[in-house]
């Protein structure tokens, strides 16, 4: 048994586990106490929330939920009775997204934006924070092309910081039956990163060399596959 399978617990509390993981899961709650309690506290919390306010969360909240997610450091469940759990560092992968998504309809707007560095009181023209941060990086990549719907985007990567950004706040607007969305590319398997709020832009990890950042147009909450092709397709590392 693999020690990442203490890092899906919170997946599994949130029914966002595929049958087959859920069954392998169940089967390593038999003999793992510190899963246990940590499923058992992490239901009650979403229960908790979720029932705090019924507030439609807004189609945006998904990339500023995986930003936030894949930034946080994987901490490992609480020692019980001596159970001490060393669990594999995080790294992208569909359970990360699944997780994340999951907890954007449980949550909605409880989750605070300032878990990705940008205050909520500022200008909503502003680009986030992080967003920023990656653009004025001393060492930035930056390029800016055109989209196929007409407007322009552009990128930045930073090898110091490890991250790149996304600046979308020239993208055409959409009609209120449509949004961004965000892919990863990896060998022609696309990878949802999340929904993007123009206004704000998106900064993530810097994915590995062989994988694409794409950009669709999508039906409002998303899709799980792309259902449109490309308005833009770029190489992060060869920008």
């Amino acid at each position: 048994m693999t020690t990442e399978l203490h890092t899906l617990s919170g997946a599994y509390a949130l029914d966002a586990l595929t049958a087959e993981e859920a069954e392998q899961f169940r089967r390593h709650l038999e003999a793992c106490t510190a899963c246990r309690v940590e499923v058992r506290e992490l239901r009650q919390a979403a229960a908790t929330m979720g029932a705090s306010e019924a507030v439609p969360p807004p189609a945006y909240l998904k990339a500023r939920v995986l930003t936030a997610v894949d930034r946080a450091p994987q901490l490992p469940p609480r020692a019980v009775g001596g159970n001490v759990v060393q669990v594999a560092p995080h790294r992208w992968g569909r359970w990360l997204l699944m997780t994340a998504a999951a907890v954007v309809l449980i949550v909605g707007g409880v989750i605070g934006v300032s878990r990705i560095g940008d205050d909520a009181t500022k200008d909503q023209s502003l680009l986030a924070a992080d967003v920023a941060k990656v653009f004025q990086a001393d060492d930035a990549h930056k390029a800016t092309m055109p989209t196929k719907n007409g407007g322009t985007i552009s990128v930045a990567t930073s090898p110091e910081l490890g991250e790149m950004a996304v600046d979308t706040t020239k993208l055409a607007p959409l009609d209120s039956g449509h949004v961004y969305q965000l892919w990863a590319i990896h060998r022609g398997e696309a990878s949802s990163v999340g929904l993007l709020e123009p206004a704000k832009g998106a900064a993530m990890e810097m994915p590995p060399a062989d994988t694409e950042v794409a950009i669709t147009v999508e039906p409002v909450g998303g899709s799980p596959r792309p259902t449109t092709n490309p308005i833009m397709q770029v190489n992060p590392s060869q920008v």
